[in-house]
């Protein structure tokens, strides 16, 4: 993949006009992500070579990570945005998203300009088989759109095209001279790395959080990308544990009123029930007692105790099994699954919802899509009074008029303050707002 990407650039030109052809930043895009992997997966294959550690047969347990509802606010100046005038850099954004060997790329929002107030990632990202110590290092990368100069003042606009509306021997020399600027670097769009952020089982959550970017050190300031400093997303993780039997098996329960009955470890619960059939068949509940971190479990001969002296759940459940073997067998599951409770902490707490990524998608051969709510957009602006609850804009939206010629938010609280003219997506799931207010209409 990585010796195609590489002869894809090579055919479509690696500088100059090229260089902001969308399928040349889609290939130097996948060449950083390929490269990327390359190195994690060596370093993995390494690591294992120098670590081959027995074990007993009880693992702890992995579990799937999804970050998703990611977005990035920017910072423009007053006249940048809102007067439509002063910045004129374009940037291609996407962001790297790494744990362990796993490395997932979002797509590619192209362009970012200043009419724009955040970067809305509307990507769903699953990691599979990830430890309760797991570190999600996410970096996000730009590239500045050098020739894309739309956006630019009349002088830019004229000093780019001198070379084709006067004289051939003036235009010559301007046109090597402006080329000069462009005719060192590597093969292909260059992506900065311009920030950074670290996540882990502390952050996460079912609901959406707003975390610290650490900035980097940006050689050229040109090509430093705005951004506020802060970002917000949805990390949510699933123990496998939760979701899964981890073991079953015919014991002679003390507490039940059956010979021999089926017991398992499903969830965080030990389930007794009559028999294996009656997991699907029977309309009761079964005998059960909650395992947590703090649930006690000991084993005498061919007999297990699972105790549970806290939380509102409390009892205990005495299993005999056959043999003393069988009984260490499901000292050491439940000993572990105690284990993973308190390992993973916050996830074993709360049952957090793993969203269904969507089918790959590629920016640059999509329609163009309506504009989606922003983070800006949702963000509540009150009026300075003290202890006013009702927004500036409530009058406006209260209004019969402009409920007839506009369409309003899903939710009405809070109040939008701005609109942006972003073309990206926000997230299907928050609703959609879509505007045309005229007095936000630039003057012409």
């Amino acid at each position: 993949m990585r010796e195609g990407t590489t002869k894809l650039l090579a055919a479509c030109g690696a500088q100059g006009s090229h260089a902001n052809l969308p399928h040349t930043l889609e290939a130097a895009k996948n060449l950083l992500t390929s490269n990327e992997r390359m190195t994690a997966y060596m370093a993995e294959l390494q690591r294992r070579r120098n670590s081959c550690l027995p074990h007993d047969g009880s693992q702890p347990s992995v579990a799937r990570v999804c970050l998703s509802d990611l977005r990035m606010p920017l910072i423009w100046k007053d006249s940048d945005h809102f007067k439509n005038k002063g910045d004129y850099r374009r940037f291609a954004v996407f962001v790297l998203l790494k744990i362990g060997t796993e490395i997932y790329d979002t797509v590619m929002v192209n362009p970012v300009d200043r009419s724009m107030t955040d970067i809305c990632f509307d990507d769903i990202i699953v990691f599979n088989n990830i430890p309760s110590s797991f570190e999600c290092n996410l970096e996000v990368y730009s590239h500045v759109l050098q020739n894309d100069l739309t956006m630019a003042s009349t002088p830019r606009k004229l000093k780019r095209t001198l070379h084709s509306s006067i004289s051939r021997t003036v235009g010559r020399k301007l046109a090597a001279s402006l080329r000069d600027e462009l005719s060192n670097g590597e093969m292909g769009p260059k992506f900065e790395l311009v920030a950074t952020a670290k996540l882990n089982l502390d952050n996460v959550s079912n609901n959406t959080a707003t975390f610290d970017l650490a900035m980097e050190n940006v050689e050229n300031q040109v090509n430093q990308l705005p951004l506020f400093g802060h970002f917000c997303c949805r990390l949510a993780a699933q123990p496998d544990c939760a979701i899964q039997e981890r073991i079953a098996g015919y014991a002679q329960v003390q507490e039940s009123d059956h010979q021999q009955s089926w017991c398992r470890v499903y969830g965080w619960q030990l389930e007794v029930w009559g028999s294996k059939e009656d997991i699907h068949l029977s309309p009761h509940h079964p005998l059960s007692l909650s395992i947590d971190r703090n649930t006690e479990v000991t084993q005498t001969g061919a007999t297990v105790i699972v105790a549970n002296t806290s939380g509102f759940d409390r009892g205990h459940l005495t299993l005999t099994l056959e043999t003393p073997s069988e009984a260490a067998t499901w000292y050491r599951c439940l000993k572990q699954h105690v284990a993973d409770h308190r390992h993973w902490g916050p996830a074993a707490e709360e049952e957090m919802e793993i969203l269904t990524p969507q089918p790959t998608r590629h920016n640059f051969i999509l329609p163009r899509r309506g504009r989606f709510a922003s983070l800006y957009e949702e963000t509540p602006l009150r009026d300075g009074s003290p202890g006013s609850e009702k927004s500036s804009f409530d009058d406006l939206y209260g209004s019969s008029a402009f409920v007839n010629n506009y369409c309003t938010p899903a939710h009405i609280p809070p109040r939008p303050r701005a609109l942006t003219l972003s073309s990206r997506s926000s997230f299907r799931r928050w609703g959609s707002v879509k505007c045309n207010m005229p007095f936000f209409k630039s003057k012409s």
